[in-house]
């Protein structure tokens, strides 16, 4: 069964922004850039106050599992500019962002990587800035 993917609104408009100023000068990018674009439409779209805490939105922390080492990350879900993955802070735009983006705890997501299919459930939604009140992030 397809998990169920919900974004808020304010998400919506801002990456459908960012994926539409990037597609014409990221051409090495553009496959990341449509399976966001993907993603983000087929997505149900939900006011930033009604969106429940267990979904991952921007700027949400968050533990990760790889399925197939069970290592555990924690990271954080970003906007381009502010990734530094030695920091734990994932682009929206690489494959595993755009692969976290809309779904919730306890969903596994899958994503392409140079050796393949990476596999990692969402094990723990440690922050998410709208169930912390904070809606103009």
């Amino acid at each position: 069964m397809k998990a169920t993917l919900q974004i808020t609104q304010l998400d919506y408009v801002r990456l459908n922004n960012l994926i539409q100023s990037l597609k014409s000068t990221k051409k090495e990018e553009v496959h990341n850039l449509e399976t966001l674009e993907n993603e983000i439409f087929q997505a149900s779209k939900v006011d930033s106050k009604e969106i429940t805490p267990d979904y991952v939105t921007m700027n949400s922390e968050l533990e990760v599992v790889d399925v197939d080492t069970n290592r555990t990350m924690k990271i954080k879900l970003v906007y381009p500019h502010e990734a530094d993955f030695k920091l734990g802070r994932v682009s929206v735009l690489s494959p595993l962002g755009s692969a976290l983006i809309g779904y919730r705890e306890g969903d596994q997501v899958s994503f392409k990587v140079p050796m393949g299919l990476k596999k990692v459930r969402i094990s723990k939604i440690l922050y998410q800035p709208e169930a912390a009140g904070e809606f103009l992030l």
